[in-house]
């Protein structure tokens, strides 16, 4: 199905930096939404997230443009604010523009260029896109196709939500919001008719929630990238239960919400102290621990990211791996994942079949791949 997909030159583009930016070594999302105040305002066309050292993480956008007429100086403004709004370490802008000038007002406004010299090098390069994964149309197409045979569209929200969770709060936040969507994914993936298209679509999912949240602790664990183990683990640990709360607004917005029910509720500060201590219980029963000592194990070995980058080198790929035909390392903290949702491993490892044409360890062969080819982050485009 996924060859009949017409991808518009646009798309076809940003697979394109998307491969680039992977081959440089770098965790790629493309078509992140944003929503402000409710409101669904764009798609960020790549969400980039890198390792720069062992100590220290930087996360960018992309914004890229294909047209004749691309306006570029009015896209690199335009790329500034929204990389303020979503308070970015950094930003690119591509454009099909070739105009020297642009670089000057690109580096004026901190932000980075890719201009049509550098796309055209890129494009004509024969070793960029990687031959056996899919882009996001096919994925897409797959989908709903799925949510069309069940009258729902129940795989395309999962798939929004994974992604809108990396820019409504990257780190402890994105972190609980992949671990669920797992685990619904997950279980789905082993309710679904053995080896049928609607568990691989959400064993696809799967793999991408567990990537991002990998991301996510990876992005967490530097908070702590001085301190022990201990203290490493405990960071986690409270990023998993307490996700959005367990920072300083967080428990702010908490002490607040409580006051709330002491002065307004029935009861007063009795019904607002039993609120907190069924909040409590609740957060006290998550099985952060499963999850937070695998990560800890994979931090300690340097593996985390990395794990991360193959889970989601697994959600395109389109011979679709089993959990046997992933690495170790992946599949030690895929096992967690799965033990966090309560899903069988045994199920799901036999959800779907592994394509009798694929190599074994595919994605991991991918990932390694991108490692070795990688080109140094600094100076990933010249001067046009």
């Amino acid at each position: 199905m996924s060859d009949k997909v017409q991808t518009p030159k646009g798309a076809v583009l940003e697979e394109v930096l998307r491969a680039y930016f992977l081959r440089a070594g770098f965790f790629v999302i493309r078509g992140v939404p944003f929503r402000f105040a409710d409101e669904d305002l764009t798609d960020v066309d790549l969400w980039l997230y890198e390792r720069p050292t062992g100590t220290s993480r930087r996360v960018q956008i992309c914004d890229i443009k294909y047209k004749q007429r691309p306006k570029a100086v009015e896209r690199i403004f335009w790329t500034s604010g929204l990389a303020d709004a979503l308070d970015v370490d950094g930003a690119y802008v591509a454009t099909t523009d070739k105009r020297k000038s642009l670089r000057s007002v690109a580096e004026k406004l901190d932000l980075q260029l890719i201009d049509g010299t550098d796309i055209q090098r890129i494009q004509n390069s024969q070793s960029v896109l990687y031959p056996d994964r899919m882009g996001d149309e096919q994925l897409i197409a797959e989908l709903q196709a799925v949510d069309k045979s069940f009258r729902n569209k129940n795989l395309q929200d999962a798939r929004f939500d994974i992604l809108s969770a990396l820019s409504e709060g990257f780190g402890a936040p994105s972190a609980v919001r992949a671990l669920e969507g797992f685990s619904r994914l997950a279980t789905a993936a082993v309710a679904y008719h053995p080896d049928s298209q609607a568990a691989r679509s959400a064993g696809r999912l799967a793999y991408l929630a567990g990537a991002i949240a990998c991301q996510s602790l990876d992005y967490v664990s530097v908070g702590a990238a001085f301190r022990t183990i201990d203290e490493r683990r405990d960071l986690i640990l409270r990023a998993v239960r307490l996700g959005a709360l367990g920072d300083d607004d967080g428990q702010q917005t908490l002490r607040l919400a409580m006051a709330l029910v002491e002065k307004y509720a029935p009861g007063g500060r009795g019904t607002a102290t039993a609120v907190e201590a069924g909040l409590k219980h609740d957060l006290d029963q998550i099985p952060a621990e499963i999850v937070a000592d695998q990560a800890v194990r994979l931090l300690k070995s340097d593996q985390l990211f990395m794990t991360g980058r193959e889970l989601e080198m697994a959600s395109y790929h389109v011979a679709l791996p089993t959990f046997d035909d992933l690495s170790v390392h992946t599949k030690s903290m895929l096992g967690a994942l799965l033990d966090y949702a309560n899903v069988d491993r045994e199920r799901f490892a036999n959800a779907w079949k592994a394509d009798p044409g694929a190599t074994t360890s595919s994605a991991h062969a991918m990932t390694e791949e991108v490692e070795k080819d990688a080109p140094p982050q600094a100076n990933l485009f010249g001067e046009g």
